[in-house]
């Protein structure tokens, strides 16, 4: 355990509100002391305040993409969170989407910083189609929300070409390996499974131990990472 481990949450309009406080509710969760800070979270996002969920509220976030991008080697884990698909397909026909792209390959590059020993981006639910756009998927066994396997696939091939070797599949989240810097890729499934996600990212960095603790705080029971919803046939 080397805290903090610093944690950059992604927000833009639309994106669904447990696919990010759910990460961000287990990521603030302090050590058993309860003064211990084992991960530091910052939201961050292309503008100065995003309607999130479908128009449910208002965020102000606490850094601009490009203060996230100007310190991003101080970051160990980047979350990604979804959305409904519409709005992520708009997203990403715009500078702001160039620009998480762009944000996101740069994060896939970097070796890990040596206070942390590892780094790791996590995608939620529809969040791994900007993770497919972004072109990190190639060749990996990857999962999203069950209604969208298919256009997770067919994002990744078109971002990294037919040869792509993307397999999508039906599980409640997939360790999709790491990047040739040795950054982590993990995908949650669909919305709730962010929590799994984030306790098994918590239990890989600062150990079981804090990883069950957090668990028993916010009462969470576990789900394995073969437990899945849907299937891909």
């Amino acid at each position: 355990m080397a805290p903090p481990y610093n944690v950059a949450v992604l927000l833009y309009p639309s994106a669904d509100i447990v696919d990010f406080s759910g990460p961000l509710e287990i990521y603030s969760c302090r050590a058993a002391d309860f003064k211990t800070q084992i991960f530091k979270t910052t939201t961050f996002a292309c503008q100065n305040s995003v309607r999130v969920g479908d128009n449910a509220m208002t965020l102000v976030p606490d850094a601009s993409l490009e203060e996230i991008r100007a310190n991003l080697k101080n970051y160990d884990l980047l979350v990604v969170p979804g959305a409904a698909p519409d709005p992520i397909l708009e997203l990403v026909k715009t500078e702001d989407g160039k620009a998480i792209f762009s944000l996101i390959q740069e994060f896939a590059s970097l070796p890990p910083r040596q206070e942390a020993g590892q780094r790791v981006i996590q995608s939620v639910c529809t969040g791994a189609l900007l993770l497919a756009g972004a072109g990190i998927l190639a060749g990996r066994t990857v999962t999203t929300h069950h209604m969208f396997y298919d256009l997770c696939k067919q994002m990744a091939d078109e971002a990294a070409g037919e040869d792509s070797k993307t397999t999508v599949i039906a599980k409640r989240w997939v360790d999709a390996g790491v990047t040739d810097a040795g950054v982590r890729i993990v995908n949650a499934g669909g919305v709730t499974s962010g929590i799994d996600t984030s306790l098994f990212v918590v239990e890989s960095l600062a150990g079981k131990e804090h990883a069950d603790w957090v668990a028993e705080i916010v009462e969470f029971e576990k789900g394995g990472q073969d437990d899945a919803w849907g299937s891909k046939e």
